[in-house]
């Protein structure tokens, strides 16, 4: 199932209604994120936005294909905060509070994974393209990766010691070891064209995933009161 960002994407394409400056910056960050950065012309970048290629009409929107990127980063990232408002809005709330562990441990982990989804772009940039450009690589790693794995961390602590000083497992490696894995599938699922080299599909890793992880909360809980 295409997530709702990629559905977005789609709809992006072709339509003049978009303003221009937003047609170019998805399509740049498609094309990066399918063929690197390097091998994208700015002629590409214009004709996939409806302009025509070789005018050099994006530079009316940007002063270089380094600022389209850039653009496209800081939009990928942003979009990311409705992850870390989810784990905000998960602790405390009366609501998510009365579901089981399970459902919650759910919720997190299919919001997380299709976060990667979302940002399919993003990630193929990162793994292939960001060194060269370390201002972004250093937002990337403070605003979305150290961000999210400081919030999951906290969530997952708060599940098993609600309000506790006594902290008897190390949740900041926990939430490592959730995100790492999690991005490792995702990562081979996509370069194999949406298909895990294991045949392990999506679904059988998040239950395992949900499995793991809500037992270990299970095990260090300690029961409020």
């Amino acid at each position: 199932m295409e997530s709702k960002y990629l559905l977005a994407r789609e709809k992006v394409r072709g339509d003049e209604s978009v303003p221009t400056k937003d047609r170019v910056t998805t399509e740049a960050m498609r094309l990066f994120g399918e063929q690197g950065y390097a091998a994208t012309t700015i002629a590409q970048i214009e004709a996939a936005a409806g302009l025509s290629p070789g005018s050099g009409a994006l530079y009316k929107h940007f002063r270089s294909k380094a600022d389209v990127l850039a653009q496209g980063i800081a939009q990928l990232i942003d979009a990311g905060a409705q992850l870390r408002t989810m784990l905000e809005t998960q602790r405390g709330g009366a609501d998510v509070d009365r579901l089981p562990l399970r459902d919650r441990v759910e919720a997190i982990a299919r919001a997380g994974l299709r976060r990667l989804e979302n940002e399919r772009d993003f990630n193929r940039m990162l793994v292939r393209d960001l060194q060269k450009f370390p201002a972004l690589l250093a937002r990337a790693k403070t605003d979305e990766i150290s961000s999210n794995h400081k919030g999951l961390a906290t969530w997952l602590s708060e599940q098993a010691e609600p309000g506790s000083d006594h902290i008897d497992c190390d949740w900041d490696a926990v939430a490592a070891v959730v995100m790492d894995a999690t991005a490792h599938y995702w990562l081979l699922q996509d370069v194999f064209d949406g298909e895990h080299p294991t045949g392990v599909s999506e679904e059988r890793y998040l239950n395992a995933l949900i499995d793991l992880t809500t037992a270990l909360i299970e095990h260090h809980h300690r029961p409020t009161g």
